[in-house]
């Protein structure tokens, strides 16, 4: 999926009843219907705003996050 630089992106921090509660980049909680996202929901997920309120997850942001964290853990704990 390819962005812009402005593009918001949300992380999915977890799942309640019919919404996803999301952190923003900046911090910010975000509270999403499940309904307006399309893709396979699961805490940690990135999404986007495709356009007019409805959201997409991004696999591939995803996975550059989780491959982030991994590594920054590695180097944490390899000392």
């Amino acid at each position: 999926m390819k962005m812009n630089d402005n593009t918001i992106r949300l992380s999915i921090d977890r799942i309640e009843e019919d919404k996803a509660v999301c952190i923003s980049d900046s911090g910010e909680t975000v509270i999403i219907p499940i309904s307006s996202v399309t893709g396979d929901l699961s805490d940690g997920k990135i999404i986007v705003e495709c356009e007019n309120g409805v959201y997409s997850v991004d696999e591939d942001e995803t996975e550059r996050r989780r491959k982030a964290v991994f590594e920054l853990s590695e180097s944490l704990f390899d000392e």
